[in-house]
């Protein structure tokens, strides 16, 4: 039932009217959708879901706060904004594969971006030793963009050039002064910013949590795939 709800909010979320969705300063807020989910709840971590060996292209993904997998379609990077993306990008470049941040996503939100970001940096610290070819992709959704800022600031320089493109989604991070919300030298150039209008976490004039939710819209997917897969081949 859980799943079956979580569907409902997804399929709800990809159907408002654009319209609706890029409103801003108007009654049209649209009422979140019953999920059962307790927001703050911790994600299981799933070793399980680490994939093994090298591969040409690895995307690295944290998710937003106790956004749980696409169970349907086997997700394991978080259904409104991992699960489209890798989805899309292994669609259009055969040697990639996602890597699912290890970390709980819950409300303690100080240790869990402490973990996400280790997590970050070991895994790319043993990737690049191993694989020496492979590159990487880094995508963080909310509390996971914090993940991925806090890594980047640990990132051995040395790695920045197998770093091809990062790509946040509701990044709290754009409400903070520009210098604060940079990433650091050397990535800034590579980082895509998605941000729906309205989205309260990342928009100054944001009001409404349900844009928040709506990066399962293939307005925000599309874009974000096709600028991965460019950074990754060119």
């Amino acid at each position: 039932m859980f799943f079956t709800k979580l569907f409902a909010l997804a399929v709800a979320l990809s159907v408002v009217p654009l319209s609706v969705v890029s409103a801003q300063g108007t009654d049209d807020c649209p009422e979140i959708p019953e999920t059962g989910i307790t927001i703050g709840d911790p994600v299981p971590i799933r070793p399980g879901d680490i994939p093994a060996g090298c591969s040409d292209f690895e995307i690295l993904v944290a998710r937003g706060t106790s956004e749980p997998n696409f169970a349907s379609g086997g997700g394991k990077f978080g259904i409104i904004v991992g699960d489209p993306v890798v989805s899309n990008v292994t669609v259009a470049l055969s040697g990639a594969r996602g890597y699912p941040v290890q970390y709980p996503a819950s409300s303690q939100i100080i240790s869990g971006v402490r973990q996400g970001s280790n997590d970050v940096v070991n895994r790319l610290k043993s990737q690049a030793a191993a694989c020496p070819n492979q590159t990487f992709s880094l995508i963080g959704y909310s509390q996971g963009a914090a993940v991925m800022h806090a890594a980047a600031a640990d990132i051995p320089a040395e790695l920045y050039g197998r770093i091809k493109s990062l790509v946040m989604f509701g990044d709290g991070y754009l409400k903070l002064a520009a210098s604060l919300s940079k990433f650091p030298a050397g990535l800034d150039d590579k980082v895509n910013q998605v941000c729906a209008a309205g989205d309260p976490v990342c928009d100054p004039d944001g009001t409404c949590t349900f844009f928040h939710l709506t990066y399962i819209r293939p307005e925000f997917i599309d874009p974000a795939v096709d600028f991965i897969v460019q950074k990754f081949t060119q």
